[in-house]
């Protein structure tokens, strides 16, 4: 997550969704796996290569914004207010009360420490949601290198996972077919929870599809927690919501 993502329609789905999961009882923890965009990013004019973010909440149909009216308000105000812009500004406004969120710099060379005060800090939370820019690890990309800032690694989700916290990992779509995309991502996760022994390895996913595909994989840590994540689900997709995201 970056700051100048802050407020766009990702930004809308994702609270949407955490708010559907608050109400099902859970405490919400939020690690934004925070990076400071490289300057490979940036033109010679300092411009952005890639402009992303540039959805934002405020410019969607006014049949999106029905979802929510309220949450599309607030981030629609982040969004345009381009000096304040940031993730900052949307821990403030409160958009999922009584959370808990780990905002340091992700570190390349201290992953390990900055994982580990994560855990610490999202300790008193029961659902963790991790968002990095990209999403989970993939093969092209190896830990310790530059462009690693850029994903969550499977071993820091079964912490959480070991540690009795349910997890959900935002991840962009890659250009695989979609069966193939998803069942390779959900393997991945079996293994690493099986080599860590966790007990209960449910995993559901929902897709937000409106201007750019977002997946959410939710990977439970206990039965109990398996139900409230499938009735949230239900809620958005079956609610509200339905007209801009579906369940798998």
């Amino acid at each position: 997550m970056q700051d100048r993502y802050a407020g766009d329609i990702g930004d809308y789905g994702k609270f949407g969704l955490l708010k559907a999961l608050q109400k099902q009882g859970f405490k919400i923890g939020i690690n934004w796996y925070k990076t400071t965009p490289p300057d490979s990013e940036k033109k010679s004019d300092g411009t952005y290569k890639q402009q992303d973010g540039r959805y934002k909440t405020g410019d969607i149909p006014e049949e999106l914004k029905k979802c929510d009216p309220a949450l599309a308000q607030k981030l629609a105000r982040i969004a345009d207010d381009e000096a304040h812009r940031s993730i900052t500004a949307l821990e403030r406004a409160r958009l999922v009360p009584d959370a808990v969120y780990y905002h340091d710099a992700i570190s390349v060379t201290l992953r390990t420490e900055w994982h580990q005060k994560a855990v610490q800090t999202l300790s008193g939370a029961d659902l963790i949601f991790l968002d990095p820019d990209n999403g989970l690890l993939v093969d092209s990309v190896k830990p310790g290198t530059a462009r690693s800032v850029k994903y969550a690694f499977y071993d820091e989700v079964a912490d959480y996972i070991k540690a009795g916290k349910s997890v959900v990992i935002y991840n962009h779509r890659c250009r695989k077919k979609e069966e193939q995309y998803f069942a390779d991502i959900e393997n991945k996760l079996q293994e690493v929870l099986k080599q860590r022994e966790a007990l209960y390895k449910d995993i559901q996913e929902i897709t937000f599809f409106k201007k750019s595909v977002r997946d959410y994989f939710i990977v439970s840590a206990t039965k109990d927690h398996s139900k409230r994540i499938r009735a949230a689900i239900q809620e958005m997709t079956g609610g509200a919501w339905e007209a801009m995201c579906r369940e798998r």
